[in-house]
């Protein structure tokens, strides 16, 4: 059974939640935007949460075990072109941004670790909004009018009231493989926590019906509120596990399985698009059931889909008008620039080129990602002091030496931590014939400059790779993940394409070949 949303909701929707610009009919037209002031106080640097920590605002100092780590977790809005952009505010001080609006509504998401679904608010028009943030989470205050905080903070409100502010049901769908040792377990595992999500959607909706019945939620919040859930359970649909499950249960007719459809009517399409859930919903639409690819690089890996059939099939998707193939074009080659290689990079840049409209976004990505193909024969460098070289030049420059390169970022923990060892490294080698080489890749050049200092690098050669994301050489040395680690002989010849790091095997591989080199001159 498939169920659409009503046609009134649709207009009540589009009508309140449409730019000004395109009602001039009912109203004179805006000539300049009105603007939405954002606040952030004291936010933090670096999200820490624990795996193994079952609930919210718990510290746990040196806690042992798994932890995952959340930078730069800002706020995400889609401003009045209909480009995502994400405020990230600077950390433990006082931050602003003031953001020009065209709609009485705008809506701000951040992610949460123990919810699966977004930490959202919808703030109108001329709002200044204050965000604090309690246990590294953010409580949002309004300035400029009065506003039930359960509706301006419901995420927070709902965490609380229905799950005792512990991991939901929703995240245990999937988190419960991170949160015991049951491995083996862990599809039977999703299933029930499935069924236990199910039967949690119903105490929600029955908690949003009391919230609008009581007016501490306006009807507009309520239906915003009630989409955002019901996208949360079409995600848990399409994962692997409950989706096998799901089909070998369609010939049950116990009422309580059959599963319940939900689809947005897409001609409202540009009314929608300033919602995460709406445009989540267009994601998973446009998967189109792609398989998941695993790819396997020895200490790490990962699962994608081949984003190169879903940009074609969005491509032909007659469901989409041009706004919502705008979104899902870019979103599909961020998927084909992570995951495949320089020439479908190119060859879907220029298909990008072709069918999208958005040339703004089109230049920011070009810019941001540096996807200049004309050299992607040259690993492009550049210095401390600026000056531009190829990689190949450095080995020219450098040959009649031993070379160990590093492949490293500044944001990369691994990387940082094996700097030390590094340059004990460099020690127990000063007398022999060979050069330190250290490559930033992906990296942020006043980020990478401070690393340099901090991890005392200056005496080595440091060069920034300008580059990276378009080059067939670093393609070529299958550089995948970093730290990745290369040695070159005298004669400037690759001799190992995946050295062992310092500290572990680096001192021993690098002398047993410098001491049979010695021997075989």
């Amino acid at each position: 059974m498939k169920f659409e949303l009503t046609i009134y909701f649709f207009l009540f929707i589009t009508l309140l939640f449409s730019c000004k610009e395109e009602h001039n009919t009912i109203e004179s037209k805006v000539e300049k935007p009105d603007k939405i002031v954002l606040i952030s106080i004291n936010a933090p640097a670096k999200y820490t949460h624990f795996i193994k920590q079952d609930s919210v605002g718990k510290k746990i100092k040196d806690s042992l075990g798994p932890k995952a780590f959340w930078n730069n977790n800002g706020f995400t809005y889609l401003d009045y072109m209909k480009n995502e952009q994400t405020w990230l505010p600077k950390p433990n001080v006082h931050d602003t941004i003031v953001i020009e609006c065209y709609s009485e509504y705008l809506e701000l998401s951040t992610n949460n670790f123990f919810t699966s679904i977004k930490e959202t608010f919808l703030v109108k028009n001329g709002d200044t909004v204050v965000f604090k943030y309690n246990h590294d989470i953010p409580k949002a205050e309004i300035t400029n009018r009065t506003v039930n905080d359960i509706e301006l903070n419901y995420n927070n409100y709902r965490l609380k009231k229905l799950f005792n502010n512990k991991y939901t049901s929703h995240y245990l769908v999937f988190g419960n493989l991170f949160l015991n040792d049951d491995f083996k377990n862990h599809e039977q595992n999703s299933i029930i926590y499935y069924n236990k999500a199910k039967s949690d959607f119903v105490r929600e909706t029955q908690l949003l019906d009391s919230l609008l019945r009581s007016n501490s939620i306006t009807e507009t919040n309520y239906n915003y509120r009630k989409d955002a859930l019901i996208m949360l359970m079409e995600k848990h649909k399409k994962l692997k596990t409950i989706k096998k499950w799901l089909e070998q249960n369609k010939s049950l007719r116990d009422k309580e399985t059959i599963e319940q459809l939900f689809s947005f009517d897409l001609d409202k399409t540009d009314s929608l698009m300033k919602f995460s859930f709406f445009r989540d919903y267009l994601n998973n639409i446009s998967e189109y059931g792609l398989e998941f690819i695993e790819e396997n690089n020895g200490s790490s890996g990962g699962f994608y889909i081949d984003s190169r059939i879903r940009f074609d099939s969005i491509l032909k998707d007659k469901r989409f008008n041009q706004v919502a193939k705008n979104y899902l074009l870019f979103n599909a080659y961020d998927g084909i620039g992570e995951n495949f290689r320089i020439r479908d990079k190119e060859k879907y840049f220029k298909k990008l080129q072709e069918n999208t409209t958005d040339r703004e976004q089109l230049d920011k990505l070009q810019k941001d990602y540096k996807l200049d193909f004309s050299k992607s024969d040259k690993l492009i460098l550049t210095n401390l002091k600026n000056d531009t070289i190829t990689f190949s030049n450095v080995l020219k420059n450098n040959k009649g030496k031993w070379l160990y390169v590093d492949f490293w970022a500044s944001w990369c923990k691994p990387c940082r931590e094996t700097m030390p060892e590094s340059n004990k490294l460099k020690k127990e080698l000063k007398n022999e014939n060979i050069e330190f080489i250290y490559l930033a890749l992906n990296d942020r050049k006043e980020n990478w400059e401070k690393a340099i200092k901090t991890d005392s690098l200056t005496k080595s050669q440091n060069y920034f790779i300008e580059n990276g994301n378009v080059s067939k050489v670093v393609e070529d040395l299958g550089i995948k993940t970093i730290p990745h680690f290369l040695i070159y002989n005298p004669n400037g010849e690759l001799i190992n394409g995946f050295a062992n790091r310092p500290g572990k095997g680096a001192y021993d591989q690098l002398r047993k070949l410098i001491t049979e080199n010695k021997a075989s001159g």
